[in-house]
């Protein structure tokens, strides 16, 4: 049996490159979605709260590469996503697990999409 590793990424619309902690690897795909929430957080203060996030999205992409929010600064679709994406990797030896970030706290939106991401994987 194979099991997993899974990784938390934000992707920045502006800059136009994803965001992820060095080496962060989780046991559990609940683990990664919790520090994508928790980098979530940072890239919302990078740019002042400006970024609104579509939590009527739907969640796209496979096991391995899932993107579970978007968002776009000031709510310009037209312009380049921002987006909480959950990546998966076949385990081996020469990777470690370590504890995932916890965001301080979580709007009810949030919470919820953060609940849908979770079930997605169920």
């Amino acid at each position: 049996m194979t099991s997993s590793l899974y990784q938390a990424k934000v992707g920045d619309g502006i800059k136009q490159k994803g965001i992820k902690r060095t080496d962060s690897l989780f046991s559990s795909p609940k683990e990664a979605i919790t520090e994508a929430f928790a980098l979530k957080k940072k890239i919302d203060g990078q740019y002042n709260h400006k970024i609104e996030w579509d939590y009527d999205g739907e969640i796209t992409g496979t096991s391995s590469n899932l993107k579970i929010l978007k968002g776009y600064l000031n709510g310009d679709q037209e312009s380049h996503a921002f987006y909480l994406q959950i990546l998966s990797i076949k385990k081996s030896d020469k990777h470690s697990v370590i504890s995932p970030i916890q965001p301080s706290q979580l709007s009810a939106k949030d919470q919820k999409a953060l609940d849908n991401a979770v079930k997605w994987y169920a």
